[in-house]
C-alpha cells in the first residue's frame, strides 16, 4: 500500500499575469498573458506528492462556486483524495492574483476567502491519524477558525506518532511569528526561506536563524536558498546542496514542489545529500514553466533530469 501524505492549508485559484514592468503608483501597464490555474501552497504540495508516486490527501475549505468546482476537478484529475475538503455555502473560494516579471519572479496578492473558515468540527480525526506524514502550511495559523482546526489536526497527528513537516510561509512569519514558534515543538521537519527564517526567529542572518529554529523542536531544518540551492541542518551537521542551472520561467509553487521532493526522500530513507539533490531537482523542474503545477514532475522525470545533469558534468 502507498504511504499516505496528508496536507493541511489553503486551496486557491491563481490568476497569473505576465508583465514586463511594474507601473508607478497611479500608472498603467498591459498584461502580456493571463491564465487561470489551480493553486494554494498546501494544495500544490498535495499534487506534487501525488505526481511523485505517493498517496496524497488534502484538508481545506473552498467555496461552492465555479472556482471551487474547478479546484475539485483538478484535485480529482491529479488523484488527490478530497474526502476531507470542506465546501462553504456562503464564502467564496480563495483567489491569488500573481504578477510574473521577465526574470520569473512573482508578486502575489491573496484573497483567502473560504480557506479561513476551515471547521474543526467537520474533520475526521481517524483519517488524520491514519496518515504516515502530515504537512501543514503556516497560513493555517493566521486566523481562527482555521487556526483552531489546524491545531486540532496537529495535536491528533502528534499523538498518533505521525511524522510532521511544516512550511512556515512568508506572511505567517510576518504576522504570527510567536505562534509559529510555539508550533515547532510538534514539528519533525521545518522548511524556511531566508526571509522566513529571519522573521520567524528575529535574527538577521538566515543561516543563524535556521540554527536557532533547530533548537525549538524540529529534527531537520531546511533553509531554501533559491538560486543557491538549500542548506540542510540537523543536530551537529549541515549540508549545503547547490541548485541546478536552469532557465527560470516562473517560481510560483517551486517551494511547494521542493517540499514534496524533500519529503519523498525522507520517507524513502535516503541520506540527506541525496534527499537535498532530489528536492532541488524537483524545484528546478517546477520553475521551468508558468504556473504552480504546470511543470510538477513525476519521479521518473526527476530521475531523468538528474541523469542528464550527471552526463553533462
Amino acid at each position: 500500500m502507498k504511504r499516505l501524505v496528508l496536507a493541511v492549508g489553503d486551496a486557491n485559484v491563481d490568476l497569473i499575469a505576465r508583465i514586463t514592468l511594474f507601473p508607478k503608483k497611479g500608472g498603467e501597464a498591459l498584461l502580456e498573458q493571463l491564465e487561470r490555474r489551480a493553486g494554494g501552497s498546501a494544495a500544490n504540495f498535495s499534487v506534487a506528492v501525488s505526481r511523485l508516486g505517493l498517496s496524497s490527501g488534502f484538508i481545506g475549505r473552498i467555496g461552492d462556486d465555479s472556482f471551487g468546482h474547478f479546484l475539485i476537478d483538478e484535485f480529482k484529475r491529479e488523484k488527490v483524495n478530497v474526502d476531507q475538503l470542506q465546501v462553504d455555502k456562503e464564502i467564496g473560494t480563495g483567489l491569488t492574483f500573481i504578477l510574473v516579471t521577465e526574470d520569473g519572479e512573482r508578486t502575489m496578492f491573496g484573497f483567502r476567502g473560504a480557506n479561513v473558515y476551515l471547521s474543526a468540527d467537520e474533520i475526521d480525526m481517524g483519517y488524520v491519524q491514519n496518515a504516515d506524514v502530515l504537512h501543514i502550511s503556516g497560513y493555517s495559523f493566521l486566523r481562527d477558525p482555521q487556526r483552531e482546526a489546524a491545531l486540532k489536526i496537529l495535536d491528533g497527528a502528534k499523538k498518533a506518532g505521525t511524522f510532521i513537516s511544516f512550511d512556515a510561509g512568508i506572511l505567517p512569519t510576518m504576522k504570527v511569528a510567536n505562534r509559529l514558534r510555539g508550533v515547532l515543538r510538534s514539528v519533525d521537519l521545518l522548511f524556511l526561506s531566508e526571509t522566513e527564517a529571519e522573521l520567524l526567529m528575529g535574527v538577521k542572518n538566515p543561516e543563524n536563524a535556521a540554527r536557532c529554529s533547530l533548537k525549538l523542536g524540529p529534527k531537520i531544518v531546511v533553509l531554501k536558498l533559491g538560486e543557491r540551492g538549500c542548506l540542510v541542518l540537523t543536530e551537529g551537521k549541515e549540508i549545503l546542496s547547490p541548485a541546478f542551472d536552469v532557465k527560470v520561467v516562473d517560481t510560483t509553487g517551486a517551494g511547494d514542489a521542493f517540499d514534496a521532493g524533500f519529503l519523498i526522500g525522507v520517507i524513502e530513507g535516503w541520506n540527506h545529500e541525496k534527499v537535498a539533490r532530489f528536492a532541488n531537482a524537483v524545484g528546478a523542474l517546477s520553475a521551468m514553466k508558468v504556473g504552480a503545477r504546470a511543470a510538477l514532475p513525476t519521479t521518473g522525470e526527476v530521475e531523468g533530469f538528474l541523469r542528464r545533469f550527471r552526463a553533462g558534468n
